[in-house]
């Protein structure tokens, strides 16, 4: 078994990038699969980082805003035009002088969980799913607070 030294394991991160499957890692190297996996799980080939599903996904939000604008809604803005870090919601718009976050996606089975921190006091929140190529729905959250208990 191979020791995995800085320099093997930057050799492995460079050929595991270059597009080096993990047996031809583990032949070149001599390292062992489990820590072929340990190591390179995070890491893959640059011509896979954008996955089929991320391109999707990226089509999918490209079109939500003239989806939206369909929906009813108006003063729409891109959050992620507006902001250089990821952001919890993409949309910010207005319909029945309501304002609306709205997170984009094509993941049917999303957790709305981790939007509970994420939303903000005085406007809905939703998600805009495109659940196949022309069906889109508008899924309103909706989270309150029917009891609190302060443990003294």
């Amino acid at each position: 078994m191979v020791s995995i030294t800085p320099e093997i394991k930057k050799r492995m991160v460079e050929m595991r990038e270059g597009g080096a499957t993990y047996p031809q890692i583990i032949s070149e190297l001599g390292v062992t699969k489990e820590r072929c996996i340990a190591y390179l799980k995070d890491i893959i080939p640059r011509e896979n980082q954008i996955s089929a599903m991320s391109r999707e996904w990226k089509v999918a939000e490209n079109e939500a805003e003239s989806v939206l604008h369909e929906m009813g809604f108006s003063e729409i803005h891109n959050l992620n035009n507006l902001f250089s870090c990821p952001q919890y919601w993409d949309y910010l718009a207005k319909q029945n002088d309501q304002w609306w976050l709205i997170d984009v996606t094509i993941n049917g089975q999303k957790s709305i969980a981790a939007k509970r921190d994420a939303t903000v006091e005085g406007y809905n929140h939703a998600i805009l799913l495109k659940s196949n190529d022309k069906e889109w729905k508008l899924i309103k959250i909706e989270m309150k607070v029917i009891n609190r208990h302060i443990v003294e």
